[in-house]
């Protein structure tokens, strides 16, 4: 898989995963968004709909990186 069939599979624009270690800043501002909806959260903490989403991004998240290390550029 190239870095242009990683963009379609994660839906990324192709603008923004130019190289390897642009698929780093991709997921670095991943986690900033994901930082951001942990500190929203009320005082109460995350109910368990709000855990899940957060896993799955996460977990969508592990296999973009590893997508984009194993891709050829």
């Amino acid at each position: 898989m190239n870095l242009q069939d990683v963009c379609k599979k994660f839906r990324i624009s192709e603008n923004f995963l130019n190289s390897k270690t642009d698929g780093l800043i991709v997921a670095a501002s991943s986690l900033n968004d994901i930082i951001g909806e942990l500190n929203k959260t009320d005082k109460r903490g995350i109910d368990e709909n709000g855990k899940q989403t957060l896993i799955t991004k996460l977990e969508t998240l592990i296999d973009f990186l590893k997508e984009v290390k194993n891709s050829g550029v």
